[in-house]
């Protein structure tokens, strides 16, 4: 009776097959997880599609009403602009009373790429910004000038930033929009800021 030889496998197929199946379970992990997410969000505020919550946006939104406050009552308020400092994403919802706030998390780390990445981006610009009309509302505390031009002018600048942050959680932003749109998206902002300013 012969006995055939067991024939090993080529170490280089092998290997290949082995990245290979690597990647399609985790392709197949992450569609199922996103799968598994949006079948919670059914009733909350996050988005199906993009997998965020445009309730991040509320610290920015309290700010927009801090300012409101301040230039028609700055004595009760002042304290309160200075205390003020952003908070990322999950910082925001792990404060928050948010009822999905868990929810909220997950969703945004398994968010599309290119959705996340304009959000951020959107985000990253609002927070900047605001940190910068904060401290340019303090100095206007602090040399007694015109207080309510300056939270005016903080105030109109946020909310275009605010909706800019906020059409794109709420997938108001293509994918379309999106490759061509940072420049174009920057070039808008900036064109409103002037016309505010003027």
């Amino acid at each position: 009776m012969m006995l055939h030889k067991r024939q090993e496998p080529r170490a280089a197929s092998a290997e290949i097959h082995e990245d290979v199946s690597r990647d399609a379970i985790a392709d197949a992990f992450r569609k199922a997880m996103v799968s598994h997410l949006r079948s919670h969000m059914p009733g909350t505020n996050i988005n199906e599609h993009t997998l965020l919550a445009s309730d991040y946006l509320n610290q920015f939104r309290e700010l927009v009403m801090l300012l409101e406050a301040l230039a028609a009552d700055p004595g009760n308020f002042a304290a309160d602009l200075q205390r003020w400092q952003p908070l990322n994403y999950e910082e925001h919802f792990a404060r928050s009373e948010f009822r999905d706030k868990d929810l909220a998390v997950a969703a945004y780390r398994r968010a599309p790429e290119n959705v996340r990445e304009r959000f951020d981006s959107a985000v990253a610009r609002l927070q900047s910004e605001a940190l910068r009309l904060v401290a340019s509302v303090g100095n206007a505390l602090d040399k007694k000038s015109d207080l309510k031009l300056v939270c005016d002018g903080a105030v109109s600048r946020l909310r275009i930033l605010i909706d800019n942050a906020n059409a794109i959680a709420n997938g108001y932003v293509t994918d379309e929009v999106g490759r061509k749109g940072n420049a174009l998206n920057q070039i808008t902002i900036d064109t409103l800021f002037r016309l505010r300013k003027a």
